[in-house]
């Protein structure tokens, strides 16, 4: 199949993975390879301890594969809590290769984004494992205490600043 253009969908925030759900259901096989909502790690404290939740990575989206974006559209107005595929003008727009590019890097075959781990030394950021590794460049702040990375990207168009998960082991 290997369908090569990638859509943003805005739905309701909370209700990303029911709805992508929904769509699975709804929609033929063949109008689509991937339907998905982009999941990042967070750490939460809970009783003393840290523990791992996955979250979507943009809250109020979910993502589509598909070369037939027209026949989907006409298909998706049945789901309640759909709002609408993104679009400039009247055209559904797909995203550019290298945003897409820049999100497969991160994200592992599930569409999910792993906790990274590094350190500082001074004040350079260097990531020793996971997905921000080589990526130090891109890294606009660090919020030790919330284990998150600013981190701009391109998406949509622009330069976004989407926060990945990013644990600091060690500052030097």
């Amino acid at each position: 199949m290997n369908q090569s253009n990638w859509y943003v969908i805005q739905v309701l925030t909370g209700s990303e993975l029911a709805i992508c759900r929904d769509m699975k259901d709804l929609l033929d096989k063949d109008l689509y390879e991937h339907c998905f909502v982009p999941m990042a790690e967070r750490q939460y404290r809970k009783e003393g301890k840290f523990i791992t939740l996955r979250k979507p990575l943009f809250p109020g989206y979910l993502f589509i594969v598909s070369d037939c974006i027209e026949g989907i559209n006409g298909s998706l107005w049945k789901i309640s809590k759909f709002k609408r595929i993104l679009r400039a003008d009247n055209a559904f727009v797909p995203m550019e290769p290298e945003e897409v590019k820049a999100f497969q890097s991160l994200a592992d075959e599930d569409f999910n984004i792993t906790m990274s781990k590094g350190f500082i030394a001074g004040d350079v950021i260097t990531v020793t494992e996971g997905p921000l590794k080589g990526c130090e460049g891109q890294i606009c702040k660090i919020d030790r205490h919330k284990r998150m990375a600013s981190v701009e990207l391109p998406f949509l168009g622009q330069q976004t600043r989407i926060r990945l998960p990013l644990e600091i082991v060690d500052k030097r």
